[in-house]
């Protein structure tokens, strides 16, 4: 292989892998975001048109999203993604994954087991999420 191709390979391929450990530490922090409910981590990371769509089919906005991180009464325990899988696709990443979230609210417990899928786009030089999707995880029989 010619010295240049190989270095236009080589560049390539680190930078593929840059853009992989982005994505994934982008990942663990929207969890630890989440349950500390950090408004800041939202307002930088979630794009201005940014849309979630919930277990139940709810469509919700960043802003909704930053506002329901204050609501009174919640307490959510601390939780890790699994199952993680990124899939990379020029300056888009699609996130799918696992989580467990426990929490109060309003006195009551309670416990959510979801997947979700989660869509990163790279403008300019940073990634932001634009889009979300959580299910829950069926029962198994």
């Amino acid at each position: 292989m010619k010295p240049i191709l190989l270095a236009a390979a080589l560049l390539l391929a680190t930078s593929a892998l840059a853009d992989d450990a982005e994505i994934r530490r982008l990942d663990k922090e929207i969890s630890v975001a989440t349950w500390t409910a950090d408004p800041v981590w939202f307002e930088e990371n979630l794009a201005d048109d940014y849309v979630l769509v919930t277990p139940t089919g709810a469509m919700k906005s960043k802003r909704q999203v930053i506002r329901e991180l204050a609501t009174p009464g919640m307490k959510m325990d601390p939780f890790d993604p699994f199952e993680v899988q990124v899939r990379m696709f020029g300056d888009t990443a699609v996130v799918t994954g696992r989580m467990r979230q426990r929490f109060v609210l309003g006195g009551i417990r309670y416990a959510n087991d979801l997947r979700y899928t989660d869509v990163y786009v790279k403008r300019k030089t940073r990634w932001l999420l634009v889009s979300a999707h959580a299910s829950t995880v069926a029962m198994k029989r």
